[in-house]
């Protein structure tokens, strides 16, 4: 049991800081909790892709400077896209109901997919979960809780803020679309920052 909550723990660590992840979920959440969930879910699979390449050991492959500069490419890229795409539709009046065609569901999961997928940290993070993983008593346990944790707070997170949308006026809204538009801009060119420009500057 022990291995399981301190997977669950680590789990649950890793995936509350506010990251480009958590902003679109937020973003998503407070129109649509399923679309929110969507988003998470697709960024959950991306983790389990990343647990199977650290199981088979092939994940320190992609734990180079020059794989993580062109991960950082496509992952500042896709930061910037979805920043703008945030401020045009902050432009456009909230509605209370979402678009709730499967189209919309399976883009949204592979947004969330491709975000972790291009978030160079996201593989330094499982790279480091090597160590973690080498040192736990119970490996299937520990992997079991990791997941748990990560999906707790995906299942939650956006629940709460969907929750409480009633009691966030439109401009409030259109505020916070607006902040979080600006929040993954920096994520954008933090990522190029460190990964390009830290070195030279």
């Amino acid at each position: 049991m022990s291995s399981f909550l301190q997977g669950a723990l680590l789990g649950f660590g890793v995936a509350v800081p506010i990251g480009p992840l958590n902003i679109l979920i937020m973003s998503y959440a407070f129109t649509s909790y399923s679309k929110a969930l969507c988003l998470g879910l697709g960024a959950m699979s991306t983790d389990v892709f990343y647990l199977i390449l650290l199981s088979f050991g092939v994940l320190h492959l992609l734990n180079t400077p020059i794989t993580l500069k062109i991960v950082a490419i496509f992952g500042s890229l896709f930061l910037i896209y979805m920043a703008f795409g945030l401020i045009k539709d902050a432009n456009k009046e909230i509605k209370a109901k979402s678009n709730l065609e499967p189209k919309g569901y399976l883009n949204t999961y592979f947004k969330g997919c491709f975000l972790n997928l291009t978030n160079p940290y996201v593989i330094i993070f499982w790279f480091s979960m090597a160590a973690i993983t080498t040192s736990a008593n119970n490996l299937s346990l520990t992997l079991f809780g990791l997941i748990v944790g990560i999906l707790s707070w995906i299942l939650v997170f956006p629940l709460i803020i969907y929750k409480s949308k009633n009691f966030i006026s439109k401009k409030m809204m259109k505020a916070l679309a607006y902040f979080s538009a600006f929040v993954l801009l920096f994520f954008a060119l933090n990522l190029l920052y460190q990964h390009f420009f830290k070195e030279i500057l």
